[in-house]
């Protein structure tokens, strides 16, 4: 075996597949190729195919273990012959190519046919381009077409933004001689290509815009028969070739060049050329090659875009005139909002079986668009606000519950409970009829489910026998419930006839025994509640009707208490039903109603057995009042003056959570409570920093957990407001605490120390096993700590589990930037005493945190630095970038004008965000950035813009744009001229030549040029950045 098998062995591994073909079957029997594809899924596929025969002709000579160029004989030129018949039999398909073969042998096939045609990229001086094509042959044109066709498109996609692959290349001093991986060979190959093609782009528009203008006739493609006769370029017509009308080929080129041209923005042109595609369109025979291949969704799209930039009122399409006009009006119904109303429904409904919106036109307005309607939907669907007027009340209602249907969005329960009348019905079904010729599958049996909920909601069985009656409900609902609705609506009609015929007087309970049920389902009223289960025990006495639906059990302790406490099945009914819809009232917010629930009962317990009842509501009330104060976002917990106004507001509030927790310090009397209650009564006073109450309060072994932490937090507050109370005694008992809560478990020592333990017991004990000495289990302190609002409080915590993490976690290289919090971070001791804490337990709870403290103040500036820190030191570099930006916009108006001793005066945050851009491949960014430590930091700009390879920002905008330092522009133009990019040198050349710039200039006029482009580099970051 020779020394080229060893290098190219999978070249004679046949496939384990006994009917895949080797390439060199095609190349003993030229016949079999057209036979092969011709199949229904031949293996290999026509690519792959294309790609063997290149990489036998590539392959290289090895003569006494020299590798030499491949050689230009016979076989080779045999192979790319069959690479190129193989390309006419995939009809030239420059999509198959793209999806299939990789870009070198893209580019190596359309380079042989243009040399099988005798042509090359630019044909023909360019002032005699006409003259040219009249004189080519039909082949040689199609060659010419193809490959600029496939430039152009490559020129597009290289736009685009991409994660590069591969490694970095080493900075250090190897041991071995520093070898490129395959992805990044890859890469390097791609680069190539695409600076060819980029070099040529104006060859390439020049030829197929001439094409535009001198080609009014169809056009052969070579066939597989031409090129196995070598009569490429003559004009002897074969039966194989392919033939391209002029409608397709110019619609294609029309097309191709819009997206070069919106590409460069170049969008007059571009918007030009896309009005030419969809004339050309229109054209095109039935009969086509399917040379033409156009999506027309993104035509559209890309003619609205181009619109929009270019701001043009003449339309000359329809459907782009209709697209733009409802983007105008939607846009038109946010500012007018209310009066708008009814115009939005029309909308809604457009563009639920239209879809006609562009994705990037959506999202570009889905802040504003979403913020107004979410705002409708809480107006009409929950809060049944009838300011517009009834008609229009019902209308939006039922047409957004039908969009929140066919989109799979949960309806809310409000949605069923209003009455309808038949009118009302069918204008619900006539919703449902306007969309219902263009959804889809899947959202078929949405709409399906949704007819279904509708009819078992109804609350006539005479609506729910009109809604069967239409077509559109058959058709969408599911066959069994139409069977069961029909079978249903008949022992209702027999029941009924029945029923009167033999007991009259009782007619009135026993004819709708299903009404008061479904009242008693969907009403929220305790006396409609208390009615219907009085109707319905009439009727039916033993049936229990609190089991009807499965999300109203309630805890073992409730049912014990109300089992107790009542007598009859109808009181016990009334109070489970009461108590389970007020808690489902709680998980949706409806605080209001959940308290008007629980104190219609607190009140109804009027008897000496309804005590356990009543205090169940009274606790209940009280949780539902202080979880509602927590949630309202205008109490402000900033001074100490507010929380003591706030503590005389409330004072009801505050009086019954100092009581209740009075009373909860043993264990013992905490069983009868809800579980959340202590917390929460606890979380409301440190928010109000009602100090004295938690000083005074017991802290034994027998209090509850959550109340030891509160007293704890409140005596170091206390000390901070007070320094006399000598505030370090009350840190460490924090800081003990902290540590026993964090600490590692001693079977997780043991469990990991055993060579025998699996990794899930390794594992378990980290988040699950309570340390002995711990007061409060991870999970219950977490969720105490998000019950804080108090930012003082909240600056304590954060500042503790800073300071633990940094002692505990030292595999973080990173510091992390302790909050503003100057008083308290002095005192936290310096080292770790006792057992050792669990790292990743306390890096979770310091995330946690931070996003508590970010959604009380997304704007505060300390904890912002610090979660930068946590994403930087745990290498989360975009989200890093991405903190330490928000931290800069914040402060200075998104950057408006950013001050001289503004957020980025630190020179270790300049550093970080310098890193970050590095490590996403940011160079340019990163280059900009240097200018702003200060020493200017010559040495990493200039290693940044040595990385111009693999650069993934928008390098000479930036550069000519938001560089003011001279002589980094200068480092970057040498750069540029060594790598032989003469465009681009020319670009900084003119960028350092702007007066500006000048050396001899004020130093009043380069601080206002500093300003100026730093404003405008930070704004470029944050469209990059922070608008997404």
């Amino acid at each position: 075996m020779s020394m080229t098998d060893l290098l190219y062995p999978s070249s004679y591994v046949r496939a384990d597949n006994n009917n895949a073909k080797a390439w060199f079957e095609f190349l003993l029997n030229p016949d079999l190729l057209v036979e092969h594809l011709n199949e229904t899924d031949p293996e290999p596929s026509g690519c792959a195919l294309i790609k063997q025969f290149y990489d036998q002709a590539n392959r290289p000579v090895n003569d006494q273990g020299q590798l030499l160029p491949p050689p230009d004989n016979e076989r080779n030129r045999a192979l790319k012959k069959l690479a190129l018949q193989t390309a006419s039999l995939l009809k030239w398909d420059l999509n198959v190519f793209d999806k299939e073969l990789p870009i070198a042998s893209r580019h190596q096939l359309l380079t042989e046919f243009m040399k099988a045609c005798k042509t090359q990229i630019p044909p023909t001086p360019q002032n005699s381009l006409a003259t040219a094509l009249e004189s080519m042959n039909d082949h040689t044109i199609s060659s010419l077409i193809l490959y600029c066709r496939w430039g152009s498109r490559t020129i597009v996609k290289s736009s685009f933004p991409c994660k590069p692959g591969g490694r970095i290349t080493p900075t250090v001093p190897q041991s071995i001689p520093y070898q490129a991986n395959a992805q990044q060979r890859c890469d390097e190959i791609r680069d190539q290509i695409i600076a060819i093609l980029k070099d040529q782009v104006f060859d390439i528009v020049q030829f197929l815009e001439a094409v535009l203008h001198h080609v009014k006739r169809p056009v052969k493609m070579p066939g597989h028969k031409t090129i196995a006769d070598d009569s490429m370029g003559t004009s002897t017509e074969n039966e194989s070739d392919i033939v391209i009308s002029c409608e397709e080929l110019h619609a294609q080129i029309c097309y191709d060049l819009g997206c070069l041209h919106f590409s460069h923005s170049f969008y007059e042109k571009a918007r030009e050329m896309f009005s030419h595609v969809k004339e050309w369109l229109t054209r095109v025979p039935e009969n086509s090659s399917g040379f033409c291949e156009v999506d027309e969704a993104t035509l559209n799209g890309y003619r609205v875009a181009c619109q929009m930039v270019t701001k043009t009122e003449s339309v000359t399409d329809d459907a782009v005139a209709e697209c733009e006009s409802l983007c105008l009006k939607i846009e038109d119904c946010l500012k007018r909002k209310g009066s708008a109303l009814r115009e939005m429904a029309e909308y809604i409904i457009e563009d639920i079986y239209k879809k006609e919106l562009s994705t990037s036109y959506l999202d570009e307005v889905s802040n504003k668009f979403s913020f107004f309607l979410v705002q409708v939907e809480r107006k009409v669907l929950y809060s049944g606000d009838e300011s517009y007027g009834g008609d229009i009340l019902f209308d939006v209602k039922w047409t957004v519950a039908v969009r929140r249907a066919v989109r799979g969005f949960d309806q809310p329960t409000g949605l069923w409970t209003s009455m309808m009348n038949i009118a009302q019905l069918q204008r619900i079904v006539g919703i449902v009829q306007q969309v219902a010729p263009y959804v889809n599958s899947e959202e078929a049996e949405r709409l399906g489910g949704f007819l279904t909920s509708l009819s078992n909601n109804l609350p006539e069985p005479s609506l729910v026998e009109q809604l069967l009656q239409f077509e559109v409900t058959r058709k969408f609902m599911h066959e069994d419930d139409v069977n069961d609705l029909i079978l249903r609506i008949k022992g209702e009609q027999d029941n009924t006839r029945q029923e009167t015929s033999d007991q009259p007087e009782t007619s009135t309970l026993q004819t709708k025994p299903t009404t008061p049920e479904k009242l008693l389902l969907r009403t929220l009223e305790p006396t409609e509640i208390k009615e219907a289960l009085k109707q319905l025990h009439i009727a039916a006495s033993g049936k229990k009707y609190y089991s009807l639906v499965a999300s109203w059990e309630l805890s073992s302790a409730y049912v014990s208490a109300i089992t107790t406490s009542t007598t009859d099945a109808e009181s016990y009914d009334f109070y489970h039903i009461v108590l389970a819809k007020a808690f489902h009232c709680v998980r949706d917010g409806a605080y209001s109603t959940a308290k008007r629930m629980l104190t219609f009962v607190q009140k109804s317990c009027t008897t000496k057995s309804d005590q356990k009842i009543q205090k169940i509501a009274t606790n209940e009330l009280l949780k539902v009042e202080v979880m509602e104060l927590l949630d309202d976002k205008s109490l402000h917990y900033s001074d100490r003056e507010e929380c003591s106004e706030l503590r005389n507001q409330l004072g009801d509030v505050v009086t019954r959570c100092r009581h209740l927790l009075a009373t909860a310090s043993d264990q013992s009397k905490q069983a009868n409570l809800p579980p959340i209650l202590v917390p929460l009564c606890a979380a409301m006073l440190l928010n109000l920093e009602d100090l004295s109450f938690f000083m005074s309060a017991s802290r034994g072994p027998s209090s509850a957990p959550c109340l030891r932490i509160a007293c704890l937090l409140s005596l170091v507050r206390a000390g901070v407001i007070d320094r006399s109370l000598e505030p370090r005694k009350a840190v460490h008992d924090l800081w003990s605490a902290a540590m026993g809560i964090y600490a590692t478990a001693a079977p997780l020592a043991s469990s990991m120390s055993g060579r025998g333990s699996s990794k899930k017991q390794q594992t378990e004990p980290l988040r699950n096993l309570l340390p002995s000495n711990a007061i409060i289990a991870r999970p219950e302190f977490l969720r105490f700590i998000k019950l804080l609002r108090n930012p003082h409080l909240m600056q304590i915590v954060l500042s503790l589990l800073v300071h633990l993490h940094r002692l505990c976690r030292t595999d973080i290289l990173s510091d992390i930037t302790v909050p503003d919090a100057n008083v308290i971070n002095a005192l936290w001791p310096t080292g770790l005493d006792g057992a050792p804490l669990s790292g990743p337990c306390v890096t979770l709870a310091l995330r946690e945190t931070l996003a508590h403290c970010l959604t009380l103040q997304p704007q505060n500036r300390s904890w912002l630095r610090t979660l930068a820190d946590v994403h930087y030191a745990f290498s989360n570099y975009g989200a890093a970038l991405r903190s330490y930006l928000l931290l800069g916009a914040y402060v200075t108006n998104y950057f408006t004008d950013v001050p001289s001793n503004g957020p980025y005066d630190d020179d270790q945050i300049i550093q970080r965000m310098i890193k970050c851009c590095m490590h996403m491949k940011c160079f340019t960014q990163a280059a900009v950035l240097c200018q702003l430590t200060k020493e200017v930091d010559y040495q990493t700009a200039f290693k940044a813009l040595q990385e111009n390879r693999e650069c993934c920002d928008a390098v000479e905008y930036h550069l000519s744009e938001h560089i003011w330092n001279v002589q980094i522009l200068e480092h970057a133009t040498f750069e540029r001229r060594e790598s032989g990019e003469n465009g681009k040198k020319s670009i900084l050349m003119s960028a350092i030549s702007r007066p500006e710039l000048n050396h001899n200039n004020p130093p009043k006029v380069g601080a206002r040029v500093k300003q100026f482009r730093m404003c405008r580099f930070f704004q470029a970051m944050s469209r990059q950045y922070l608008c997404r």
